[in-house]
């Protein structure tokens, strides 16, 4: 660990948050066939999904509140996907199942991008 720089923790974590926005498709989806089966793009849809959880590492490396990165990421990973979770929802075939993998895994994204940053930098913000 090195005392970097606000801009290095920031890209950083951008970098970690785009990283870590495809885990979920080696894990659990989001699947468009879900999607294409009640008439939406499906795989239009399936963007939403991957840009919220990129925009995970961009967040938690512009915020400093809260002080903790690790608090910080697992709570901006969450609000950033509850969007696209309450979409999978009220998605058939998927449900409070799909929305709680999609809570989580965002969370895990904060965490994971947050972490990163503060590994590489020394920093808890930017």
């Amino acid at each position: 660990m090195s005392n970097g720089s606000s801009t290095q923790f920031r890209v950083i974590a951008a970098f970690t948050g785009f990283i870590g926005a495809w885990l979920p498709f080696f894990l659990h989806g989001p699947i468009p066939e879900k999607l294409d089966r009640v008439r939406i793009n499906g795989a239009l849809a399936v963007w939403g999904w991957f840009v919220a959880r990129m925009l995970i590492g961009v967040v938690v490396g512009t915020t400093t509140w809260p002080r903790i990165v690790w608090v910080r990421g697992a709570l901006f990973g969450f609000l950033m996907m509850l969007p696209t979770g309450i979409i999978s929802l009220a998605t058939p075939g998927c449900g409070p199942e799909c929305m709680a993998a999609n809570l989580s895994t965002g969370a895990l994204v904060g965490v994971l991008a947050g972490g990163a940053a503060w590994f590489l930098t020394g920093r808890h913000h930017g």
